[in-house]
């Protein structure tokens, strides 16, 4: 997961969490204090500020700066220098704002127990707004300038480098009000994230999660953050038990929830409104280009293949002995005599052979700089926010944050985790700052492409049936968690806006039946809704970022189509990759993705996807028949 370091955008519970049995190598599945983790296995937040008087001293200099910007308004339009003045002032608040509110951050996510990192954090997440309040003058002026006037600008060699971010401005010019307007919108930052602290605040703060026995009689907590390690115990009992407690808290506190969800869904519409969008999604698909065919096409395809995650379902049920299928037998393994531990060194060692021979020795050699420099969080601890991201400051550099378990899934994290590094290293190498934030829509791709290539890299490693067979069960997971359950996202996510729109109330019932009615299309006939479980759209945190989870199912499919490449020995392969990650942002995400050699307009890219799920799920009922 790919994290940004926007105002509204805060910190959002991924579905990888924290290791439910200890090691058997010397690793803690958890350590009590961040002390106790080794000092190579913590990244060095130093690298950004010394300590957190280095971060007073800029948070200062960012206060002193505001009026500085503030003055230019109603000057943008006297002079390309002027407008060029502003430009590099605005950058320079920007960048020092952003190393504040990832240092802060970074910081609380590590042990949000620790009540000074809270209130750093929250410190920055105020002076973010501030901020934004204090440079909502500018888009607005800027889409006042007539276009033959800013094109005769853009001839200025200062103006140059900002030549995108000027031509994304006129483009968005009719969806731009007035600076009055524009302040009132940036005013609300804090009160449009609302919705996201409630929640974040009521799931892991307020809420009494129930407790359940173990396999081995012990009492534990089902907590959200270890839902998929529940969801992977070979106890069915545990998996039940864990799911139904899990699911019926959610349940029992629908409607607060509920309330919750419709006040952001709410905020989106007015937004879009505002902005003049007939919808939250049109105006979502416009902020980067992208035409609204690409999600159509996304979910036509994929409703056009449901047959084949029935049969999925159906293989799985018939495998597992199970008379009634339920969501707390998706996820565990079907074949568990092939699990097996790594420690963090040995999922490393495994992870750097793979990078050196698929992605090339500059890839590598970055991956390892990581390492050495301590860029990556390795460990769980208690406080740690659950879950694993990629996220860093421009001046600075991306950090990895993880919570190491030992699974085979936490190997593939690791390389996941690393290509959104590895983007962002070379976005930030390769663009100024301004063109260095790539899009949401291209920012899977990386982390997709690596995880595909890992998993054929590791099928061309075993000659061992039950292995291979092991690995196809986990890619399955992989497709269905992360292309299809995110096309099934964001038709609920689609389907809550669009009755918001047309003026009907979200509430616990109309969400519950969305969301039933859904899994059951998905999954099919052979599967069991369990009524606890219509209320699992609670669950999913990423609704709080609009519209963004169907951007893992694009970014899914056009990170596969970068892997059927590099599959083919197409000998340019690698060379269009790293090109297309080093444009960042200084271009539209649709034609970083052409020169990766990708059409996202073409619905091949798409079905290619479903076409390697029917191949996988064919060789995965071979392999079982010889078994």
């Amino acid at each position: 997961m790919k994290k940004l370091n926007m105002i509204s955008l805060t910190i959002l519970l991924t579905a990888l969490s924290l290791p439910l049995h200890a090691a058997d190598n010397g690793e803690k599945a958890i350590y009590s204090t961040r002390a106790e983790i080794p000092e190579a296995y913590r990244w060095q937040l130093s690298d950004i500020f010394q300590d957190t008087g280095a971060w007073e001293k800029a948070a200062e200099r960012v206060r002193e700066q505001i009026p500085v910007l503030k003055a230019f308004k109603g000057h943008l339009a006297e002079s390309p220098d002027k407008l060029a003045d502003l430009l590099n002032l605005q950058e320079s608040i920007d960048r020092m704002a952003q190393d504040l509110f990832v240092y802060a951050s970074q910081w609380q996510t590590t042990d949000r127990k620790d009540a000074k990192a809270n209130e750093y954090q929250s410190r920055a997440q105020s002076l973010m707004a501030e901020l934004g309040q204090a440079s909502s003058f500018i888009q607005p002026e800027i889409a006042q300038i007539p276009p033959e006037k800013l094109r005769e600008y853009m001839k200025n060699p200062r103006l140059e480098s900002y030549r995108h971010v000027l031509d994304n401005m006129a483009r968005l010019r009719d969806h731009t009000r007035s600076a009055e307007v524009e302040q009132v919108l940036a005013g609300s930052a804090l009160l449009r994230g609302a919705p996201v602290q409630i929640y974040q605040s009521l799931v892991s703060a307020d809420i009494e999660w129930p407790e359940i026995k173990n396999e081995k009689g012990e009492k534990v907590q089902v907590i959200p953050a270890l839902f998929y390690q529940f969801m992977g115990n070979k106890d069915r009992k545990v998996r039940k038990d864990a799911a139904l407690a899990l699911f019926g808290t959610y349940d029992h506190f629908g409607h607060a929830l509920a309330n919750t969800y419709a006040a952001s869904v709410n905020k989106d519409t007015w937004i879009a409104r505002t902005r003049d969008y007939d919808s939250a999604i049109e105006m979502a698909l416009d902020q980067t280009k992208v035409p609204p065919a690409v999600v159509d096409t996304l979910v036509k395809v994929v409703h056009e293949n449901l047959d084949a995650v029935h049969q999925y379902v159906a293989l799985r049920k018939k495998v597992m002995g199970l008379d009634d299928f339920h969501i707390y037998d998706l996820y565990v393994s079907m074949v568990p005599s092939a699990e097996k531990h790594y420690s963090f060194e040995e999922g490393w060692d495994l992870a750097m052979r793979y990078w050196k021979e698929t992605m090339g020795e500059e890839y590598a050699a970055v991956a390892q700089r990581a390492r050495n420099e301590r860029w990556i969080d390795v460990y769980p601890n208690t406080g740690k926010q659950g879950g694993a991201y990629s996220w860093g400051s421009y001046d600075s550099h991306p950090y990895l944050f993880l919570n190491w378990g030992g699974t085979l899934e936490d190997v593939f994290t690791l390389v996941h985790e690393m290509g959104h590094s590895i983007h962002t290293y070379l976005s930030n190498t390769n663009n100024p700052y301004h063109d260095s934030d790539y899009s949401l829509f291209v920012a899977e791709v990386a982390s997709v492409a690596s995880e595909s290539l890992f998993f054929e890299w590791l099928l061309d490693q075993t000659t061992d049936p039950q292995e291979r067979l092991a690995l196809l069960n986990l890619r399955m997971n992989n497709i269905t968690g992360t292309f299809l359950r995110q096309i099934f996202f964001h038709e609920f996510e689609a389907a809550a806006h669009k009755a918001a729109e047309a003026g009907k109330p979200l509430t616990k019932d109309t969400l519950d039946e969305i969301w039933g009615n859904l899994w059951q299309e998905y999954y099919g006939p052979e599967a069991t809704l369990d009524p606890e479980y219509r209320s699992g759209w609670a669950r999913i945190p990423h609704f709080y970022r609009t519209f963004y989870v169907w951007v893992y199912a694009t970014s899914f499919a056009a990170g596969e189509s970068v892997a059927g490449r590099f599959r083919s020995g197409d000998p340019e392969a690698v060379n269009d990759y790293l090109a297309a990650l080093k444009l960042g942002n200084s271009v539209y995400p649709m034609d970083a993705l052409k020169r990766a050699g990708i059409d996202m307009n073409d619905p091949k890219v798409i079905a290619n996807v479903m076409d390697r799920y029917r191949e996988i799920l064919a060789e995965m009922q071979k392999l079982l028949v010889k078994n």
